[in-house]
């Protein structure tokens, strides 16, 4: 019997991404006669990205706050952490904006093309509240299916526990959703191949200078709000020492890099909060599982910078009424992102469509998007770890043993 033949490591997918934009750029930039052939491959990425990210937001927002229980436990940790995650959500975001604004990476770039005629919608309280929930999600508009997810959630938090065959089928339906939606992304190098091709035959090279000023913004926002706004709530509400407990919880921002996955880091996020912290299980049991899930801190701030990038690009300028739209839906939206890595596409393809700029600007971006993720994700658990200690500051719940 002859043994069987060990199968060859794939090549890893950042560099599968990296080879897909080098050679879309290459085809469309000696082949541009061809690019109509193989266009087709970016069009159908972006028409799969627009499927699912209407389901995908609306299960996950409800399956996010089923997860909290019922409604009695909104009324301690439950409420507590609800408003940790959006206040951190809304931090993050509205750092993004400030940067996005005084620094202007997208100005006089030439990467998407011409401003979309459809005019961007102004801002209105009314405009978050459906008249008929089935047209919304018909229609696909961001805010609306926000607002019923939202109501949806509740709404089946008291019913509890009628309501346990709902929420299983929520909770279900979320792991099915993140099943496809981890199958599209293994997709994105075809996709990257096809619309930087179509991107190229026209491309400036101011495009690869303001892709650069970009990557700085979004990053100077990430370290601005991981080392200082994270920490300085840390320092008010925590009660602990910040260096020790960040020493504590390396391994677990060293992992988070490392997969790109807040789900995937969970396991080493509990092992260094609850032994190495000393966290109490009562809260990081609680706090985590729905932080890996709800808190995407990192994932706000890209969606908020890369929306207002694509519209300087385009040379559409946001006023406040777009600017507050951005924020509102990046902060919420990013509660549906995936737990996976490089999800954050998908929800951002939401926040596009919030303020009428057109999706096919994530082409440029998906080629530089792993390393961005691997970034923003260390945010992402870095504030779920952050929130287990300020949340048991306020609680008054400890552990004794290795507390920093």
């Amino acid at each position: 019997m002859t043994p069987a033949k060990e199968r060859k490591p794939r090549l890893p997918f950042y560099l599968q991404i990296l080879i897909g934009m080098a050679a879309g750029l290459a085809f469309g930039i000696f082949l541009p006669a061809w690019v109509p052939h193989v266009a087709w491959m970016g069009d159908v990425f972006i028409r799969l990205l627009k499927l699912i990210v209407i389901p995908l937001i609306f299960v996950s927002i409800v399956a996010g706050i089923v997860r909290l229980g019922e409604p009695k436990k909104l009324s301690g940790l439950g409420f507590s952490s609800v408003v940790y995650y959006l206040g951190t959500n809304a931090t993050a975001v509205f750092i993004s904006l400030i940067l996005v604004n005084l620094i202007r990476p997208g100005a006089g770039v030439k990467i998407f093309g011409t401003a979309p005629e459809t005019a961007t919608p102004a801002f209105d309280i009314l405009n978050f509240i459906p008249e008929n929930a089935a047209a919304a999600l018909s229609r696909g508009d961001s805010l609306q299916i926000i607002f019923v997810a939202i109501l949806t959630g509740i709404g089946i938090m008291f019913i509890q526990p009628k309501a346990a065959t709902l929420s299983r089928l929520f909770e279900e339906g979320h792991e099915l959703l993140l099943k496809i939606t981890g199958g599209l992304i293994r997709l994105a190098p075809l996709g990257v191949f096809g619309l930087l091709a179509k991107m190229a035959v026209d491309l400036d090279p101011s495009a690869f200078a303001g892709i650069g000023k970009f990557v700085l913004t979004l990053l100077l926002g990430l370290v601005i709000h991981g080392a200082i706004a994270l920490p300085l709530i840390f320092r008010l509400f925590s009660g602990r020492n910040l260096w020790a407990y960040f020493k504590a919880v390396q391994p677990a921002l060293l992992s988070a890099f490392s997969t790109s996955s807040s789900s995937a880091t969970l396991p080493v996020t509990l092992e260094c909060v609850e032994k190495k912290a000393g966290v109490s299980k009562e809260i990081s049991g609680f706090v985590l599982p729905i932080g890996a899930t709800v808190n995407m801190d990192g994932t706000a701030m890209y969606e908020a910078t890369a929306c207002l990038f694509i519209a300087q690009a385009l040379g559409m300028e946001m006023g406040l009424a777009q600017q507050l739209i951005i924020f509102f839906t990046a902060s919420l939206a990013a509660i549906g992102a995936a737990a996976i890595p490089s999800a954050g596409l998908v929800t951002l393809a939401l926040v596009l469509t919030a303020v009428g700029l057109p999706v096919e600007g994530i082409g440029f971006l998906l080629a530089i998007d792993r390393p961005l993720d691997m970034c923003r994700t260390v945010v992402n658990v870095w504030g779920d770890m952050v929130g287990c200690a300020v949340l048991e500051g306020k609680s008054g719940v400890k552990e004794k043993k290795g507390m920093p």
